[in-house]
C-alpha cells in the first residue's frame, strides 16, 4: 500500500499546476503552536510539505533533518547549493519512511510533521509512525504535528459514493490523541480549526482532494469523475448547494505530545512501569 501512496504522491507533486497553498497555510498555523512551547532543540526532524522555517525559529540547533518518503517533494525543496557556512545550521534532506526512520533511538529533540498523518493513516501505518517517532525522540522531546479531521470536505459527503466519487474518513482528533498516548506519549494537547477553501473550478478541487490524502489509496487504477460529464455534474452540484460557489471545508487538527523523561530510583537505576491488563 505504501508503494502505491508513494507513487501517487510523486505523480501529484511533480505536476506544474500543483498549488501548495494549503500546505503552507497549515505549516504557518502549526508554527504558531510552537510559540507556547519552551524548548531549545539541538537536533530536529521535519517531515511533510510546506514552509516550516524551523531554521529561523531555532537558530541554536545544530542539525535539521528533512525527511519525506516521496522523492518528488524532496526534489522540490532540496537546496541546490551544497556550500554551507560553518556557523549555519546543518540541513540534511532525506528520502525515507516516517514509519521506519533511518535514525538511531533517542537522537532527536523535536519531530515536526505537517499533514503527513492522513497519508500514513490511509495505508494503515499510523501506529508504526507514532512508535518510530517515540523511539527517535530523546526523553523530554516533543512531537508536534498537523492532520485533517473528519469534517474535511463535508460538503461532498452527501454525494460520496455517487458516480465514482470516493472520500476518506479522516481520524477524529480525540481518536488520534488516544493513539498517540497508546504508544507512550504523555500530555497530548489537541486543537481543531476549520478552513474554508474556494476554488475557481472543480478540477482544482479534485487535485487537492487527491494531493492531501482525502481520496482512498486502495482505489488503484479505478478512477471516478474522470470524464467531462462527471466533472460537470460535480461542479453543478456544488454550485447549486452553495450559492454558486465551489467551496469546501477543511478541518485542521493540530497537536503536540511529549516523550516523558526517564525516571530513576534514589540509587540511580532506571524505573520501568509495568501495566497489568
Amino acid at each position: 500500500m505504501k508503494e502505491r501512496v508513494r507513487a501517487q504522491i510523486n505523480q501529484r507533486f511533480t505536476r506544474s499546476d500543483y498549488q501548495v497553498f494549503l500546505y503552507d497555510e497549515v505549516a504557518k498555523r502549526l508554527n504558531e503552536r510552537l510559540d507556547i512551547v519552551t524548548l531549545e532543540p539541538d537536533a530536529i526532524l521535519a517531515s511533510g510539505f510546506g514552509e516550516h522555517r524551523l531554521e529561523k525559529r531555532f537558530p541554536s540547533a545544530s542539525i535539521i533533518s528533512k525527511i519525506d518518503f516521496a522523492h518528488s517533494r524532496m526534489l522540490v525543496r532540496t537546496n541546490r547549493s551544497r556550500f554551507r557556512l560553518p556557523w549555519r545550521i546543518k540541513v540534511v534532506n532525506l528520502c525515507g519512511d516516517l514509519s521506519a526512520l533511518p535514525l538511531s533511538s533517542t537522537s532527536v529533540d523535536l519531530v515536526y510533521s505537517n499533514l503527513d498523518i492522513p497519508f500514513f493513516d490511509g495505508c494503515d501505518a499510523l501506529d508504526d509512525v507514532l512508535r518510530e517517532v517515540h523511539r527517535v525522540l530523546r526523553p523530554g522531546g516533543l512531537f508536534i504535528f498537523s492532520s485533517l479531521g473528519p469534517d474535511t470536505l463535508k460538503e461532498l459527503r452527501p454525494i460520496d459514493g455517487i458516480r465514482g466519487l470516493r472520500l476518506c474518513r479522516h481520524l477524529d482528533m480525540h481518536d488520534l490523541g488516544d493513539r498517540i498516548m497508546g504508544v507512550g506519549f504523555a500530555d497530548p494537547v489537541m486543537e481543531m480549526e476549520e478552513l474554508k477553501l474556494t476554488y475557481s473550478d472543480v478540477l482544482a478541487l479534485l487535485r487537492d482532494v487527491r494531493a492531501h490524502g482525502s481520496e482512498p489509496f486502495d482505489l488503484g487504477e479505478q478512477r471516478g469523475l474522470s470524464g467531462r460529464a462527471e466533472v460537470r455534474w460535480l461542479s453543478e452540484s456544488l454550485k447549486r448547494e452553495h450559492d454558486g460557489q465551489i467551496a469546501v471545508t477543511t478541518e485542521l487538527v493540530f497537536g503536540h505530545a511529549w516523550r516523558t523523561a526517564e525516571r530513576a530510583s534514589p540509587n540511580g537505576r532506571k524505573v520501568i512501569d509495568i501495566k497489568v491488563a
